[in-house]
């Protein structure tokens, strides 16, 4: 027998009772846990009433006429107590809530070795089910429960508690008697909304599992259906054979779609490395890519401790990419219906967001995938390890000697455009909507440039097993792999045009943050822009990016309140005009600066992006007479750079020179932390007595020209 699932809500189990097994914990959720759900519960009712709420698992398996709690149970057990309190509450709705909570005297929830627990819930439980009181306080049924004894299990007189205190604060009563209809008419929402719409996976183990040792992995794990895996089931429940009219049959599409899902899944995997990704086998007769198999598949995978870590990190995860794929594939559409211009990027909302009902929508939503994936995997950056200067864009080359392929861990096939991703990864982390905004328009940019075409052709093998075969380009892809792949190398032009298209993407908001000016008492952030420029690609007739050079920069000398963009801004285009033949006010061309007998183009040569999160004063207040007393002198941006915590700690209170002694221990290490930083020191010559107020205000005007520099876009 094999695990069987499917989706159920509390009205689909009022037939079944569950257990909870010895070796299971009772109940412990806290506080926050308890609120976090009955606040996610009212966002869904408010945003709407009839959409699908999904909690997770819930893992069982049959005893006699119970079902075990293998996993699930504080949910479970939350939406129980939940259901007393309901009982109690909302009287039209006690029929249903009081056969929730015990049928005849049969808990819904037993705790066989509780048994101290399970006589004092069957009393309580008699108590939401008999008070005649019309009025309901809940200062009664706070009463009730203070009744209970002290040598049972605290946690679930506490949750009750939680849960009235809840209600109590979130649907305020009232004296008046419409006020009191309508706050009855809230808890009348609440209850129906769980009874019928908050959902779970309902999964029953094969009966021959071990469920000793099935729960250790479990738990070890921490395993639950993710979001992206029920999105899955229910696109491929879509692709249907209805009309008859397709060339290919409904169980044969479901294999190349699922095929294609699971490829693309694989965020820290380069897409097509493995030969079985290039090869679609025959779905088996079984139901495959249900909810049940899914969840099958999901258990029966090995722990993730004992597989062979993944090589490169994505910048975004699956569901996020899911997204981004979901808004190129119908922005247009959806702006067209919701008139909404800010589709935005939140994967906690990812199957509320993502609705696709018909076949064609959803075959060509996963075309889709698979070609945003190609080229997010050969034109976006993907880390190593977790360093900071691992992220390049990388290329699979062949292995002759075991036709193989594999990806160089030091290849950086494009690093002018690595280098422009790698500044917009870290330059606006912290923003609360970021997500990688800029990734969306990107990927549309590069699809206009790169063109691929994705057909799949049903060939049979000498032996009449059927298969599919990718082509792109019509480049058979099982058997002309390395023409796929060089199809994927663009030309000089193409790589300027990548960057230059993020670059003026990273301007048009810098330019929006620079204004004075506020439009309707805001100024557009990333996603407003991003959107923009989406809706501008598809019409070519269209300016993408407004040309205007002449850009008021925001007053940058407020110290450690200095926002962190512009100097990151900042050090890109020092590093950029660091291979030019670009000139300071001296005539001094920047590239040829020295300090150490180092120029400024050789030490730029080794600089990567760091997420860095402390600015550092150069010159602290209390170690020279002229700065002192001066806060506009100290904060002043020419006597500012952006660091790591640490850096900043060990610099800490030093005179210049002792500074400059550790920044060449970065220098040494591996490469400078801040250009900006090293200037300064070329600019005073390392002397303390030479970095003067006068120097950084120098310092100051340099930079600030360089920044108006950079927003000449082209």
């Amino acid at each position: 027998m094999n695990n069987k699932a499917n989706i159920k809500n509390i009205s689909g189990v009022e037939e079944i009772f569950f257990e909870i097994p010895p070796y299971q914990r009772l109940y412990e959720w806290n506080k926050e846990q308890i609120q976090t759900l009955l606040n996610d519960i009212k966002t869904k009712i408010d945003e709407n009433k009839n959409k699908e709420y999904f909690i997770g698992n819930v893992v069982v398996s049959q005893k006699d006429d119970k079902y075990l709690l293998i996993d699930g149970q504080q949910r479970l057990t939350t939406l129980f107590l939940i259901g007393f309190y309901l009982s109690y509450k909302n009287p039209s709705d006690q029929p249903k809530w009081k056969e929730f909570i015990m049928q005849s005297d049969k808990l819904r929830i037993s705790m066989p070795i509780r048994e101290k627990e399970e006589k004092v819930l069957k009393e309580f439980a008699k108590f939401c089910k008999d008070n005649q009181n019309n009025e309901r306080k809940n200062d009664i049924f706070l009463q009730e429960i203070k009744k209970f004894p002290q040598d049972i299990c605290q946690n679930i007189p506490q949750a009750l508690e939680i849960i009235v205190n809840w209600f109590e604060e979130n649907i305020k009563e009232n004296i008046k008697e419409n006020i009191k209809e309508n706050i009855k008419e809230n808890i009348k929402e609440f209850s129906d909304f769980i009874y019928n719409n908050v959902k779970f996976v309902f999964v029953e183990l094969a009966q021959n599992t071990d469920l000793n040792r099935f729960f250790i992995r479990m738990n070890k794990r921490g395993k639950q259906l993710e979001k992206h895996e029920i999105l899955k089931a229910r696109l491929l429940s879509k692709i249907t054979n209805k009309d008859g009219k397709t060339l290919i049959t409904n169980k044969d599409e479901k294999t190349l779609y699922a095929h294609i899902w699971d490829i693309c899944s694989q965020m820290d995997n380069y897409i097509f490395q493995k030969a079985s990704d290039r090869k679609i086998s025959e779905l088996d007769e079984s139901n495959k890519d249900t909810i049940d198999t899914i969840i099958k598949e999901s258990f029966d995978k090995p722990n993730q401790d004992e597989e062979e870590r993944e090589k490169f990190k994505s910048i975004v995860d699956f569901p996020t990419f899911l997204l981004h794929v979901y808004k190129l594939t119908f922005l247009e559409e959806k702006q067209n219906e919701n008139n909404d211009k800010n589709f935005t990027i939140d994967k906690n909302k990812l199957l509320e967001i993502i609705k696709i009902e018909e076949k064609e929508s959803t075959k060509t939503f996963m075309e889709n995938l698979l070609i945003y994936r190609i080229l997010f995997d050969y034109f976006v950056i993907k880390g190593q390890d977790d360093e900071e200067n691992s992220y390049k864009i990388r290329r699979l080359t062949k292995n002759t000697k075991n036709n193989t392929y594999s990806i160089s861990e030091d290849s950086n096939v494009i690093p002018e455009l690595a280098m422009v991703q790698n500044y917009l990864r870290v330059a606006r982390s912290g923003m609360s909507n970021n997500h990688h905004h800029w990734l969306t328009p990107f990927l549309k940019f590069l699809d206009d440039k790169i063109e691929l075409e994705i057909s799949c052709n049903e060939v049979k093998d000498s032996n009449k097993q059927e298969e599919f075969q990718i082509k792109i380009d019509d480049c058979n892809i099982t058997t002309n792999f390395k023409d796929f792949l060089n199809k994927l190398n663009p030309n000089e032009n193409i790589k300027k045009e990548l960057i230059k298209f993020l670059e003026n993407l990273d301007t048009a908001l810098a330019k929006e943050q620079a204004k004075e000016v506020e439009i309707n008492g805001k100024k557009k952030d990333l996603l407003e822009i991003s959107n923009e420029v989406l809706s501008n690609l598809s019409n070519s007739d269209e300016c993408i990016f407004t040309n205007t050079n002449e850009v008021k920069i925001p007053n940058l000398d407020q110290g450690t309140a200095t926002p962190h963009y512009w100097f990151y801004r900042l050090e890109y285009y020092l590093w950029k005009y660091s291979k030019m033949e670009y000139s300071l006010e001296n005539n001094v061309k920047l590239k040829e600066i020295k300090l150490d007998n180092k120029t400024f183009d050789y030490v730029a040569s080794s600089f990567y992006f760091r997420n860095l999160n402390s600015i550092e004063h150069v010159q602290a207040q209390s170690k020279a007479q002229e700065w002192k007393n001066d806060k506009d002198k100290i904060d002043n941006f020419g006597n500012l750079a952006l660091i790591s915590s640490s850096f900043n700690s060990s610099l800490n209170n030093q005179d210049t020179q002792d500074k400059y002694l550790d920044l060449q221990k970065y220098i040494n290490k591996d490469s400078v932390i801040s250009l900006k930083l090293w200037l300064i020191y070329a600019l005073s010559e390392k002397d303390q007595s030479k970095w003067t107020f006068g120097n950084a205000q120098t310092h100051k005007e340099q930079m600030l020209e360089i920044l108006k520099k950079s927003f000449e876009s082209s």
